[in-house]
């Protein structure tokens, strides 16, 4: 599900901070994604340059200029106020009340203004592992976050969407624990109860097979290929659905093809939050601009909404960059080191147990978990 793209205006920075921490540490995070600005030039010159991605404003009135709401009227704007007098003729919402009666007041207005689907409450955490370009480390990045978060206590499933499997799910050292029936019989299943309009009745653990490699369940990969193949952008969104609506899980893990195809499409639209892994290569970087412009260009309402939960993640960092970025919206918000390979095992078995690597994972995961990335960029508003 995508979160409601929240900006929130106010001359009170300590109020901006006491209003973010309490969203990153509630049930709130799921359901927002908030931009938060305290003084006005920077508001209005992001809303100026962003505003089509904005789903919702809740600003002092200072903050509110009538040529800005006209240009953005399909923006919900919701004036914070100190009580009574505020001249505006639109949705007042009171300050000074308890966080969470104030969040659950904007939502349920957001909701009935526009229809807004909000994230289940409960529902486990989705994050998307993505590269246009195929190399860049992708699998092992997704499974190295899998084992942090596993070691951490937290339930996770890792489930991989790629066409042709990576060799080091089933690797010697690897090989999954249990039987259970796997990928293709689940999409059976998620198609055969949607044909009958009926809902799932089988519990999760009747398909997922068990990995020591990082200590959370997957899916068995599908025989036949064709069946992942003919999987469209809604296929993904149900089989998505049904794993992190299961209440088993706190976190699901998604490794997609380093493609556009309808399965990547489902996973980037339905994740929760997406690492997208670049190296600095001149190549990669070169492609990794040209899918992002093709987003933009023929997928607009994607692009805007992955890149309100998107972290770029710039894998085998030796260092300072040589390359630079081919867009100014491909911002490296974290660095993943350059393991050199030791051994038989090469380069996939150092990055799976070295701790310079599981130090920089670590701190990837906790970026993502605190919502440091979703406010990365309102904090520069915030002065």
């Amino acid at each position: 599900m995508i979160p409601v793209r929240l900006v929130l205006a106010s001359r009170d920075e300590q109020y901006i901070e006491l209003f973010l921490h309490y969203v990153h540490n509630s049930e709130f995070d799921r359901n927002l994604v908030v931009t938060a600005f305290s003084l006005e030039e920077a508001f209005h010159k992001y809303m100026e340059s962003s505003g089509e991605s904005v789903d919702a404003v809740l600003c002092e009135e200072a903050f509110l200029e009538q040529g800005v709401m006209d240009k953005r009227q399909r923006i919900i704007w919701m004036c914070l106020t100190e009580g009574s007098g505020a001249n505006f003729a639109g949705y007042q919402v009171f300050k000074y009340q308890p966080l969470h009666e104030l969040l659950s007041t904007v939502l349920e207005q957001i909701q009935s203004t526009n229809e807004v689907r909000l994230p289940d409450i409960g529902r486990a955490m989705v994050i998307g592992v993505y590269s246009a370009v195929g190399g860049c480390g992708k699998t092992i990045v997704a499974l190295n976050m899998a084992k942090q978060l596993a070691a951490e206590g937290r339930k996770v499933f890792y489930l991989n969407l790629e066409t042709f499997v990576s060799s080091i799910l089933f690797a010697e050292q690897g090989l999954p624990e249990g039987r259970g029936a796997g990928m293709a019989r689940l999409l059976y299943d998620l198609k055969a109860t949607a044909d009958r309009k009926e809902p799932m009745r089988q519990p999760i653990s009747t398909y997922t097979l068990r990995h020591p490699l990082f200590h959370g369940d997957m899916l068995g990969p599908v025989d036949n290929i064709n069946e992942l193949l003919e999987m469209e952008s809604h296929d993904t969104k149900e089989l998505i659905d049904y794993i992190a609506g299961s209440g088993v899980y706190d976190m699901v893990i998604v490794d997609g093809d380093s493609y556009l195809n309808a399965r990547t499409e489902g996973v980037l639209e339905n994740a929760d939050k997406v690492v997208w892994i670049v190296t600095d290569d001149g190549e990669v970087m070169r492609k990794t601009g040209t899918a992002l412009t093709h987003l933009e260009r023929h997928h607009p309402s994607l692009y805007h909404s992955m890149m309100n939960k998107v972290v770029f993640a710039l894998n085998r960092c030796s260092g300072e960059s040589l390359n630079g970025v081919p867009r100014p919206d491909l911002t490296i918000r974290a660095a993943l080191s350059l393991i050199p390979p030791r051994g038989a095992g090469g380069r996939q078995d150092a990055m799976m147990y070295s701790p310079v690597y599981q130090r920089d994972i670590l701190r990837l995961c906790r970026e993502l978990l605190s919502g440091n990335v979703a406010d990365s960029g309102a904090r520069e508003g915030v002065r």
